[in-house]
């Protein structure tokens, strides 16, 4: 049986480094950019509930 230590490891393993750096703002550009093209497909009088939404 596995233990917390080694599945921590390996999961450090697999994960790579440079996912853990923060995002360039270049990054968080080009991921806003690609965002704006939603902007306008939820109608005006929409309203997100997050309790209505976890009840789901």
């Amino acid at each position: 049986m596995a233990k917390i230590a080694d599945q921590t490891r390996a999961a450090e393993e697999l994960s790579p480094r440079g996912s853990q750096e923060p995002a360039s703002q270049a990054t968080r550009e080009e991921a806003l950019r690609r965002l704006g093209k939603f902007r306008g497909r939820l109608p005006e009088d929409f309203v997100f509930d997050r309790d209505d939404a976890n009840c789901r």
